[in-house]
């Protein structure tokens, strides 16, 4: 069976600029961020006999304000712009055109009646464990943000965020009809070393869609080592006429060497099941929900081997600081199908190498250099001639 290749170079680089903070006598604070990212990618529709190599320079500019009524309530505004190099227009669309949205806008209430439960209001970032399954997407231009409520119970022992979301559209300003509910517990001090988090969203639409997400993530180390551990699973409706029977998990561990380096060298392994839609009428393939994928599954983005879905995916990895500002992580990744969609190419997606180096300037900026070479293999779609 022929084996077909695909080089992809993509080269990033990231320049991040916090303003320094100042404030007023109403005690209202100013910051902000600076984005630029050239990307250039070669090969990326597996013909080698179609020039389609291109190149891209993006830009994501953050204004944020935080103001403090009192000592218990603040507001919190973020105005963001992103927009790609040569390109004109304002249109709120996709993540590659000019826009100019409010990111952030809420209202944070604390020590709501004496007790430890503070309320936040507006649109917010979410970002729970390994934004495995809700994240910020902070790797994407226009980044990620919710629309609702959200509930904060916090002592010493546990941290309960409690909340009901509607979903604000990664590329229009409508609202799609979807809203998640759920809570999120973290108990930091249960066992020593570990910090055990606990959940169940529900992800709801106007139309069929209702389903459940529950599961447990455990992090911790153990003198050299460090190792996580997710499992998730899901239940519900996934149309009139389907429910969602899916599960999903990931474990990922290391060992750091007694060097001045730091080096540590880790493995993962990931599973996403996929849907056996030829012997059920059930559906099993896992929904990633609204997650930061991004490193998860290499730095490449390849679609369909960077979601937690229909995917078994393995890695070893190694970090290392060069010194105080400079620090390079290398990893290698296999990819499968956890289900085949095409019996005849079976199961098998393609491999990736990735390198990635960063440069701390100062506190206040960085830069990031990124490669990556992805191989694609039989059962990885749209692949043309070598």
């Amino acid at each position: 069976m022929k084996r077909i290749l695909l080089s992809v170079f993509a080269a990033a680089v990231t320049a991040a600029m916090v303003v320094p903070t100042i404030s007023s006598a109403a005690d209202v604070t100013f910051g902000g961020q600076y984005r630029v990212r050239g990307e250039y990618r070669n090969n990326a529709d597996w013909n080698k006999d179609a020039a389609d190599a291109t190149s891209f320079t993006r830009q994501r500019v953050r204004l944020t304000a935080n103001a403090n009524a009192t000592d218990d309530t603040s507001v919190k505004l973020t105005l963001q712009d992103t927009r790609t190099w040569g390109q004109g227009g304002t249109t709120l669309t996709d993540d590659g055109s000019n826009t100019l949205d409010l990111h952030e806008a809420y209202v944070n209430v604390k020590n709501i009646f004496g007790a430890p439960v503070a309320v936040r209001a507006g649109r917010q970032e979410l970002a729970y464990g390994d934004q495995r399954l809700i994240g910020s997407f902070g790797w994407s231009d226009n980044g990620r943000a919710f629309d609702g409520l959200k509930f904060t119970f916090s002592n010493d022992m546990a941290n309960l965020d409690v909340f009901r979301m509607t979903v604000v559209s990664d590329t229009t300003t409508t609202n799609d009809g979807t809203h998640l509910t759920g809570g999120y517990l973290t108990l930091p001090k249960v066992v020593p070393n570990n910090t055990i988090d606990a959940y169940l969203i529900n992800k709801s639409d106007n139309t069929s869609v209702n389903f459940n997400t529950y599961g447990l993530r455990v992090k911790g180390m153990f003198q050299a080592f460090d190792y996580t551990a997710e499992v998730a699973y899901q239940s519900g409706d996934a149309t009139n006429t389907t429910k969602y029977k899916a599960h999903a998990y990931a474990v990922m561990a290391g060992y750091t060497l007694p060097t001045p380096m730091k080096i540590r060298v880790g493995a993962e392994y990931d599973l996403g099941t996929g849907d056996k839609s030829s012997t059920t009428s059930d559906n099993e393939a896992f929904n990633n929900l609204y997650p930061t994928n991004h490193g998860h599954f290499g730095i490449a983005d390849i679609s369909g081997v960077n979601a937690w879905s229909n995917l078994k995916a393995w890695s070893v990895n190694a970090k290392a600081d060069v010194n105080e500002q400079v620090n390079v992580y290398l990893a290698y990744w296999n990819f499968k199908e956890d289900q085949t969609t095409t019996a005849v190419n079976g199961n098998k997606l393609g491999t990736e190498i990735d390198l990635v180096a960063n440069y701390k300037y100062n506190n206040a900026v960085g830069l990031q250099a990124g490669w990556a070479r992805f191989s694609p293999n039989d059962a990885m779609s749209g692949v043309g001639n070598p």
